[in-house]
This record gives structure tokens, C-alpha cells and sequence, in this order.
């Protein structure tokens, strides 16, 4: 199975929860602490993107594989995905980067775990580490088509880290937190 390694190539331009909910939630009516609390909000939408494994906020990201895929078919499990930008390789002992044709593959994106399967194949240098480079779109494409389930895990994490700044644990006891369990189903599966 081909695996892709993910890398932002443009970051997201705007925050996946609104200040106003945070605030709400904290019963703070001033603006005297918005850097900070802003701040929070960046760092849970972090952590919900690392909970998840799920791109959130719309980026520019670039997923590279070490050859081919296997049986014309590849998973992106960073969606929802909403395009695919480019896909291009390196041939054998080229230094050049080779462009696919968009006509050669066909996007699945009806899921948050995109499908891209290859019409046409070619043939990446094996010897070469991320000899295949493919940039598209993903996450939502703004603060309203995000699900309120994740902006509520949000709201709860930053939330968390305003009320408890040092991160001391609050008991002995291994529990998993609500905003956890809101995440749980956009979590990536693996089998």
C-alpha cells in the first residue's frame, strides 16, 4: 500500500473557530485578552488536526510518494480534499520534474478520505525518496462549512489550555476528554 507524507505548502489564511465562540464560552465580554485567546484558538486547531489527522482550515499541501501507486489507486486521507493542483514526478535520471496530465487520473472526494486512481501510469526513479509529488487542495473552505462538531472541540480545547495554561493534570486517572470524543469520528481509521 503507498503511503503519503504530507507537507503544507501554503498555510491556512484564516482560523477555524471565530473568537466570539471562545469567548462565549469563557463569559469574557472585554477584549483586553484577544492575542491571547486567539493564540489558544490556533494551537487547539492544531491539536484537532493532530487528533484527527484531518486538514481543517482550507491549505495548499503537497503529498509525496516514493514510486507508483499501487493498483492505480491512492488514498489522501489529510480531506476533505477539495482538487487536486498538480502531480508530477521525477523519471529515471532526470532531475526535471515531469507533470501528469490531468486527463491521466480521476479525484473520489465525496469523503473526507480522498481516492485518486491513475488511468495511465508512469514510471517514477525508485531511487529517489518522494520521487512523486502531488498538490491539491484541502480542508474546509471556510469558518461556516467546517462542522460545528469540530468547531465545538476547538472552542473545548482552547478553552482547556486558557483555563489550565501549565497543562497540570488534574487527577491520576487516564480519561479522554470531550473534545476528544467529538473528534473521534473524523478521525482517520487505520485497518
Amino acid at each position: 500500500m503507498s503511503l503519503l507524507r504530507y507537507k503544507i505548502k501554503t498555510a491556512p489564511t484564516f482560523s477555524p473557530v471565530l473568537l466570539t465562540n471562545l469567548k462565549s464560552s469563557l463569559h469574557i465580554e472585554h477584549s483586553d485578552l484577544d492575542d491571547l485567546l486567539q493564540i489558544c484558538l490556533n494551537v487547539a486547531a492544531e491539536d484537532a488536526e493532530t487528533m484527527t489527522g484531518r486538514q481543517i482550515a482550507r491549505a495548499t499541501l503537497t503529498g509525496y510518494l516514493d514510486d507508483y501507486p499501487d493498483n492505480d489507486e491512492l488514498e489522501i486521507d489529510k480531506g476533505p480534499v477539495d482538487s487536486i493542483l498538480s502531480i508530477k514526478y521525477y523519471a529515471q535520471d532526470s532531475p526535471v520534474l515531469t507533470t501528469v496530465s490531468a486527463s491521466d487520473y480521476q479525484l473520489d472526494n465525496i469523503d473526507l478520505t480522498a481516492r485518486l486512481r491513475f488511468s495511465k501510469s508512469f514510471t517514477p526513479d525508485r531511487s529517489r525518496m518522494n520521487s512523486v509529488e502531488i498538490e491539491f487542495l484541502a480542508g474546509w473552505a471556510s469558518v461556516d462549512a467546517i462542522p460545528e462538531t469540530i468547531k465545538d472541540a476547538i472552542v473545548l480545547l482552547a478553552s482547556e489550555r486558557y483555563l489550565n495554561p501549565d497543562n497540570k493534570m488534574l487527577g491520576n486517572s487516564i480519561k479522554v476528554s470531550a473534545a476528544e470524543r467529538l473528534l473521534r469520528k473524523y478521525k482517520i481509521q487505520r485497518y
